[in-house]
């Protein structure tokens, strides 16, 4: 019984200590108006992994479907119209780590982050680069089973977001 309460205690130090940790941005986003262009589209015409790791989730495919989400949101994503110019966009995961939800509660583990880089281009020549990342740990967020899935499309919308600023 004295074990146990001292594991209660250490556990509640040890969250007290940490303080309630929250998804966080890592790279901050701009909050002035975006003036977004209407006579040109972005295509989404490729995203890599550059950890070198294999996850057991299909990264680039979300950080793709989260950009394309992101671009369809702002009016600016590439349907197949012939008559309006066509700028391309290309992803890169540069870090990530899935994390868990049953060991978000304790510091230093448990938290999901991913890093990424996107490229916009008109032809060959780059018109706007951006990075973002984010973390999420412990908090109302932190304690979602889906966590993982969610960072992809933060991390897409602000990439985006950078980008469309950028143009």
């Amino acid at each position: 019984m004295s074990c146990l309460r001292t594991l209660c205690a250490m556990v509640l130090l040890i969250g007290l200590v940490s303080g309630c940790g929250r998804g966080r941005e890592e790279t901050p986003v701009q909050s002035s108006p975006v003036a977004l262009r209407q006579d040109v589209r972005i295509r989404v015409v490729g995203v890599t992994n550059k950890t070198g790791e294999l996850f057991d989730v299909d990264a680039i495919g979300l950080l793709w479907n989260g950009m394309e989400e992101s671009l369809r949101n702002k009016g600016l994503l590439w349907t197949g119209d012939a008559g309006i110019p066509v700028m391309t966009l290309r992803g890169q995961i540069l870090k990530y780590q899935k994390g868990s939800v049953l060991l978000r509660p304790l510091p230093f583990w448990g938290k999901t982050y991913l890093m990424a880089r996107c490229e916009l281009m008109e032809g060959e020549r780059i018109v706007a680069s951006a990075e973002a990342s984010r973390t999420i740990s412990m908090s109302k967020e932190g304690f979602s089973f889906d966590a993982w899935k969610e960072i992809y499309r933060e991390v897409a919308e602000d990439l985006i977001s950078q980008v469309v600023q950028k143009m």
